[in-house]
């Protein structure tokens, strides 16, 4: 049976809105592998495994109190590669707009996300 590489995305989703550390990396430890690479403008040199990944997520999420990532796209799936479009806003109002492109594995893990944001 194929992966439902949109579920994992929107598992991906979760992690970014889930406030508890340990749960956040059970979520990245179904869907991360071990050498998954999270690449964006604010980590241009990329952060490698899910460890990195929960620590940049805990960062952001005190820095910016109310931080809410939510999709404002569907999914768009070709073989082993999706992408999507979100917006990230805050409790001050701060917002930006962006897209994710994201690579799996054969077993539908993510392999790399590499998100951008809009001009």
């Amino acid at each position: 049976m194929e992966p439902d590489l949109a579920a994992v995305v929107h598992r991906y989703d979760e992690v970014w809105a889930e406030h508890d550390v340990a749960r956040r990396r059970e979520i990245l430890d179904e869907i991360w592998t071990a050498n998954t690479i999270y690449l964006d403008p604010d980590v241009p040199d990329g952060l490698v495994g899910p460890d990195a990944l929960v620590d940049f997520i805990e960062t952001t999420l005190k820095e910016y109190p109310g931080f809410v990532v939510t999709a404002t796209s569907e999914v768009a799936v070709l073989r082993d590669r999706a992408w999507y479009r979100w917006r990230q806003t805050s409790a001050d109002g701060q917002a930006a707009d962006g897209v994710d492109f994201i690579e799996f594995d054969a077993d539908g893990r993510i392999l790399r996300l590499t998100g951008w944001y809009d001009s």
